[in-house]
């Protein structure tokens, strides 16, 4: 059964209308003016809250201010209720997140239209949410198991050489399977790391005190930051010759770990799929307002269905079989760019150049 707060200050009109909700089957949680109907709504969690805007101690701008600013109640449809018509009261309001207004005197039918209106709206919202988790699940059920089939394969496989041929082997093979064998299983627990954090993030939609609290995070000296993951990756593929840096210096919006695995994902693919001498350039430059990371490679290039569907994991689903998660790896970095206000730009020639380039908005003076 549905609950719906409603806080009106006039008894009369907190009477009736609560009269008349329950009518048509809703249980009604009533407040008689603002303060109450924040620490209501926090402590009850209705499924809509109707609130008029002119209240002592607390108005109805001020108490959608405050829920919207909970994690908690910032879902909640909001139904302003109030005797002030003009059209710059009501643009007040739903620049504040109602989702929608009601002028007194209202209908019967007025009101249980804009409620019927508000529940129809969430249960498309619900529908669509849990179809993409199901999405989500779907793909990391089916694409997990292929992503961890070969390393598998591989420990497995010289496990077995091991234990059977161990009494015939010469002392420095030992070493060398064992590396191998390590090899593999670290391979396999980046896999599993990296679906875990897609995953993560992909359920952060909701969460905008998440959101709100990594926006203010900062990454400073990035200059020696982004230099130095770039060259630990080179050095992975022994291709220390083949980068090229150019990288200034500026205080970004985002925290440290998140912009290294920005860094990671993007430089690791640009070695990863770039033939060895081939040049690997890594630029980074700011304005007033973003800074922007260009990475750009020689290598065989992203596809135009790829780019088209670059975020949407479930495209990616075929070419992670084959290419060892660089859609998945493209489509974490391009998430968390987004979660930080940022954009991924990607320009692509199959196999002769792809230009990456990463926005991220600059910290604000206030925060250093």
């Amino acid at each position: 059964m549905k609950k719906i707060l409603l806080i009106e200050d006039n008894p009369n009109v907190l009477l009736n209308t609560t009269r008349m909700l329950q009518a048509e089957g809703y249980i009604v949680i009533s407040a008689n003016n603002g303060r109450t109907g924040i620490e209501k709504a926090q402590q009850d969690i209705p499924s809509l809250i109707v609130c008029d805007i002119m209240m002592p101690e607390i108005d109805g701008y001020g108490v959608i201010a405050a829920l919207r600013n909970n994690s908690a109640t910032t879902t909640i449809p909001f139904i302003f209720l109030s005797a002030k018509s003009d059209k710059t009261d009501f643009r007040h309001g739903m620049e504040l997140g109602s989702d929608d207004y009601l002028t007194k005197p209202f209908t019967r039918d007025d009101l249980l239209g804009a409620i019927n209106a508000q529940f129809k709206k969430q249960e498309v919202i619900n529908s669509y949410y849990k179809q993409e988790l199901s999405n989500l699940r779907s793909n990391i059920s089916k694409s997990l198991p292929h992503q961890l089939l070969f390393p598998a394969i591989e420990v497995m496989g010289l496990s077995d050489i091991l234990i059977k041929n161990y009494h015939a082997m010469q002392a420095h093979e030992v070493p060398d399977i064992g590396k191998r064998i390590r090899k593999a299983g670290k391979d396999m627990h980046e896999m599993v790391k990296k679906f875990l954090l897609y995953a993560e993030l992909e359920s952060t939609d909701n969460n905008t005190e998440w959101i709100s609290q990594i926006r203010n995070s900062k990454s400073t000296f990035i200059d020696l930051e982004i230099p130095s993951s770039a060259k630990k990756i080179a050095n992975n593929y022994n291709r220390i010759s083949d980068l090229y840096l150019d990288v200034n210096d500026a205080v970004v919006q985002i925290s440290d770990s998140y912009l290294n695995i920005i860094i990671t994902e993007l430089i690791d693919n640009a070695f990863k799929f770039s033939a060895e001498g081939t040049t690997i350039d890594v630029l980074g430059n700011s304005d007033r307002q973003e800074y922007c990371l260009t990475i750009t490679d020689r290598g065989q290039g992203i596809e135009a269905e790829q780019l088209a569907n670059l975020g949407a994991y479930i495209k990616f689903e075929k070419k992670l079989y084959m290419q060892q998660g660089t859609g998945l790896g493209l489509a974490i970095a391009k998430r968390l760019i987004d979660l930080h206000g940022g954009r991924l730009e990607i320009e692509s020639v199959p196999y002769e150049q792809t230009v990456v380039r990463v926005f991220l908005p600059l910290a604000n003076s206030s925060q250093f």
